[in-house]
């Protein structure tokens, strides 16, 4: 039988009131993971040579410059790594370089199937024109700058460690 006296009617009732504050400052503390809170950045999840270019951004908290950094290094290490590209106007960038390095007659074109392949190579000129074209022209202000920015960290870093586990055997490293 269950005592029902006002000490155990009490305690019952403490003990779900602490369980129930408990719940929602893990609810709490995990929104603000998701929000971008103060967590360190897992610098072993990205591209290292991209990591090495923008720790310090990232270290500093230069949010908008880590965007744009990335931005610029990614584009840079694709050209150099599939040997400088030329278009009738010298030097490809952008969309178009993105688009002649991962297009279906290139020796650097990710993914086995044609599907793949469209798919990765819209998504180096999604880059491109999404991201690049902005973060390279002007630093962003903006509310979830750090969110954004390990995005964009997080993209191009994709991009380059496909390049790596697809092509690592013939990437121009030397240019």
């Amino acid at each position: 039988m269950t005592d029902l006296t006002p000490q155990s009617s009490f305690d019952d009732a403490r003990r779900r009131g602490v369980e129930r504050a408990l719940g929602l400052i893990d609810a709490a503390v995990y929104e603000l993971g998701l929000a971008g809170g103060d967590e360190p950045v897992d610098e072993h999840a990205y591209d290292p040579e991209l990591w090495a270019h923008v720790k310090t951004l990232v270290d500093d908290e230069q949010w908008g410059m880590v965007a744009s950094q990335t931005a610029i290094f990614v584009e840079n290490q694709i050209r150099g790594w599939a040997g400088n590209p030329q278009g009738r106007d010298g030097n490809l960038v952008g969309k178009a370089l993105y688009t002649d390095v991962f297009g279906d007659a290139s020796d650097y074109r990710l993914g086995r199937q044609a599907s793949e392949r469209e798919g990765w190579r819209a998504l180096g000129v999604g880059f491109a024109q999404a991201l690049s074209n902005v973060d390279r022209h002007r630093i962003q202000d903006r509310d979830d700058a750090k969110r954004y920015a390990l995005g964009v960290l997080g993209l191009g870093s994709l991009l380059l460690t496909q390049l790596r586990h697809e092509h690592g055997d013939i990437l121009k490293t030397d240019t």
